[in-house]
């Protein structure tokens, strides 16, 4: 078995395992599950309730804006325009194409599917629109952070810097889906499924991108393009 597809098989599993959960939610929503209510008032209760200072809502907020989908749009252009510039033209493609079409596309075809509505409005502490159900911020951020995470991860051969640069992707990803439920305009299911469609997304993204660099890179040449991505 080559490198390619050793990297590849794990990644896809866990990929699989994150949809299925993803779906499992996604119904369980959809279905207005006991569970679904059980969970969602736990978790608000917990981040809410004799929390909220005007101190931590304004530190939220702002951190609440590096997960949304406007910012990290900007973002993602600023890194595929870098790649590109490097000749890493297949990396480009791949992180710029499943950011888009995973983070911004397919979240939002979700939630015009799911058509959840967002929690009251009364306790909301910043103005918000649209449906709830995936949380936009929670998909992205987790699309984002995760590309790069795993990007950084295969490309560095310390074991300590890969546990630090996967820690503070989790970091940022977990604080991001905290900080929409903080700021009443999600449910914890929004957030987890968020993570769940996210995770999914990266994993299998990735899995395949191992899969099809090599033969992707091969066309680039054919092309007369000089791709300087890594294939093996």
């Amino acid at each position: 078995m080559n490198s390619n597809r050793t990297k590849a098989m794990p990644l896809l599993i866990v990929g699989i395992i994150a949809l299925i959960a993803f779906i499992f939610e996604a119904v369980s929503v959809a279905k207005s599950s006991n569970w679904v209510a059980k969970f969602d008032l736990s978790w608000i209760a917990r981040v809410r309730d004799g929390h909220i200072s005007s101190g931590t809502t304004k530190i939220t907020e702002f951190m609440s804006h590096l997960g949304s989908a406007e910012y990290l749009i900007v973002a993602t252009i600023i890194v595929v325009i870098i790649l590109f510039i490097l000749r890493k033209f297949t990396v480009g493609l791949w992180f710029g194409g499943t950011f888009l079409f995973c983070g911004v596309v397919c979240n939002y075809l979700l939630k015009q599917f799911m058509e959840r509505n967002r929690p009251n409005s009364s306790n909301w502490l910043v103005p918000e629109n649209g449906f709830s159900y995936p949380s936009g911020h929670a998909t992205a951020t987790t699309v984002f952070y995760g590309l790069a995470a795993l990007f950084l991860i295969f490309t560095v051969k310390q074991i300590w810097a890969k546990i630090v640069i996967g820690a503070l992707a989790l970091l940022m990803i977990v604080y991001i889906m905290y900080s929409r439920v903080y700021l009443g305009v999600h449910y914890p299911t929004d957030v987890l499924g968020g993570f769940l469609f996210g995770t999914a997304s990266v994993a299998i993204s990735t899995g395949v991108y191992f899969l099809v660099r090599k033969p992707l890179h091969g066309l680039l040449t054919k092309w007369r393009l000089k791709d300087l991505s890594k294939t093996e």
